[in-house]
Parts: structure tokens; sequence; C-alpha cells
């Protein structure tokens, strides 16, 4: 049964073949970083912004119109670094102006917000997600493959001045940072910030140069529980990736994104939009619908709305990640806005 959105006719609505609705799009702005993590490029990856390669962001503001018109209502910006991109706070205050989407947010490794979260918050933008993998310095230098700590901690102090709400994501990798689990819950919770765990993915050239190193959800859980009287909240949400706990005696908040482990396959309302311009369905899965060709060429809003559906279409029903023959996506995942 299609669920209506907003003031979405029913039948606009997108749909795919396991009748998950789409609400959800995660929009990279660029292939390009300016930190190095261990979990999201080899170490011998170079990426540059090539710009006809690259959709603008006028060109991305047309397609979340064409998105609001199917339904989606949240749009998360990430890239690479989306903040290495020119102009983001324009693009924000665009998409905030598009009828139908009620959220936009954006993922950052934070180095770069105590130069914009500023005009971030005044374009409108919902909320940040701050990648904070490490509290010691020499862990966080060995995982974004330079000294980056002081900066990541400059940049949530920038964002919480201008009343940012932020959210920390936390890679935990074995053996490098996976100790630290219960004081990057505690640094959250003294400052009321949510704090997700993400399971390691393996994806592209890192899967074979980081064997192992993913920490399963259910030992950092046991872990927390040395602190923390963990509850599942049971307002969240069946399509919202992270699975949030909340602690009965202090009220912190942690979350868990467990996609190998405890997948959400089946509630997924996600769909991505590479930098470059391609719908792609899943993260793990290589299918893309290319809308660049097609928007230079001329695509009006309803064969915008075709492509749309034909990268709904061909969504899998779930990943491939912990089938007997693991299949992994070959892109790595700074291509991909993860």
């Amino acid at each position: 049964m299609r669920e209506p959105a907003g003031d979405v006719p029913e039948s606009a609505v997108l749909v795919d073949r396991f009748d998950r609705r789409f609400r959800s799009l995660r929009v990279s702005l660029t292939p390009a970083c300016n930190f190095a993590c261990v979990y999201c490029r080899p170490a011998d990856h170079r990426t540059f912004q090539h710009g006809s390669a690259l959709l603008s962001l006028g060109e991305i503001a047309r397609v979340v119109r064409t998105a609001a018109g199917l339904g989606f209502r949240k749009v998360r910006l990430t890239g690479g670094e989306p903040l290495v991109r020119p102009h983001v706070p324009d693009l924000v205050a665009d998409l905030k102006a598009i009828p139908g989407i009620a959220e936009v947010a954006l993922t950052t490794n934070g180095s770069l917000l105590p130069r914009h979260a500023g005009r971030l918050k005044s374009a409108g933008l919902d909320r940040v997600n701050v990648s904070l993998d490490s509290l010691n310095r020499e862990a966080a230098a060995k995982l974004a493959g330079r000294d980056v700590l002081a900066e990541v901690l400059a940049g949530l102090e920038a964002a919480a001045s201008t009343g940012l709400p932020v959210k920390l994501n936390v890679v935990p990798v074995r053996g490098v940072n996976d100790h630290e689990a219960l004081d990057l819950a505690l640094y959250g919770a003294e400052r009321g910030w949510e704090v997700r765990f993400i399971e390691y993915m393996p994806m592209g050239r890192v899967a074979q140069s980081l064997p192992d190193a993913t920490v399963p959800t259910a030992e950092l859980r046991e872990r927390l529980a040395e602190r923390f009287d963990l509850h599942p909240d049971p307002s969240v949400s069946a399509s919202d990736p992270a699975r949030r706990w909340v602690c009965r005696r202090t009220g912190a908040r942690v979350g868990f994104i467990s996609s190998l482990t405890e997948n959400f396959c089946g509630a997924c309302d996600r769909m991505r939009l590479t930098a470059e311009g391609q719908l792609r369905p899943c993260l793990h899965q290589d299918a893309g619908v290319d809308v660049r060709g097609p928007l230079r060429a001329g695509a009006d809003d309803a064969a915008l709305a075709v492509l749309f559906n034909r990268a709904a279409d061909a969504k899998w029903a779930g990943h491939e990640m912990t089938a007997a023959e693991p299949r992994f996506s070959e892109r790595d995942m700074i291509s991909l806005g993860g």
C-alpha cells in the first residue's frame, strides 16, 4: 500500500518493487576531501574536482525538486567533504525553499565548520553530523591520514556556538579506536549530542587493505552497558538507518548503524545522487542511472521522474555483504557519498 506524502498525489509517490517508499535523498557534492580516512579511501587514492564532470549546484537543486515531487522529504549533503565545494550555504537555502523538502542535513568531517557554520545556520540547515572517530590525537591522525583532532573539535565548537543541532558519527575500527566507544559516548552525552556508531563497511579497494576491521554493534552495546542503562527507543522510525538506544537513567542517546550485522534493508527509504550525476539505488549496489546527460540535454520534470523510477526499479531487496560469497561495491566510499 502506498503511503501518501503530504500534498504529493498517492500515484506519484516513488515506491520500489518491494513496496518501500522513498523519503530520503543523499546528495554527494564532491568526491574530494581534505582528509584521507582509512575506511573511506585507499592510501594511494587521489581525487580532483573536475568542474563540468560534476553536477552544478543548480542542477542538484533541479534534481531535488523532482525528488520532492515524488515524495522525498529529507536531503542529506555529503561528499567526500561537502564543504570543500564552494557556495554550499547557498545550495542549502535553495533546497530549503523547495516545497515538500522538510529537512536538509549535512555530514562533514568538521574541519571547515569554523568558516561556514554561521552561514549554514542562517541558510536554514537543520542538522550537522560531524565525524569524530577518536578523542586521542594519535589515533585520530592514524584514521584520518593527518593530524586532525584540533580541527574537528574546533568545528564542533563552531557548530554548537551557532545553535546548529549536532550528532556525532563514529566508525569503530578494530585495533585502532574501538576501545574508545565508552569515552566517545560519554563525550556526546555530556554535551547533549547523540553519538552514532557506524559499522565499518568494506568497499572498493579498502575492503582488501583494511580486512577484519568491523566491530559488531552487539559488541559495542555490551561495552557501553558498563556505564549506560540502554534501552531501545521505540519512537524511531523503522526506516531510520540508526537504531537508537536511550539511557533511562541519564537520557543519553546513542545510535547504531549496523549495515553488516543488523541491517535495515527491509525498511530502507534512501536513494543516492553522486557528484557526477548518477542516481544510485543502494550504497552497496554497483548500479546507477545517469541524470547529468539528460539534464544537460533539456530533460523536463517528467523525464527526470522516469529516471528516478528506473533507479527505484533496480534497487535490491537487500545488500549482499553477508552472503556466503559477499558482493561488495567496487567503488570506494569517498566517490559515493556514504
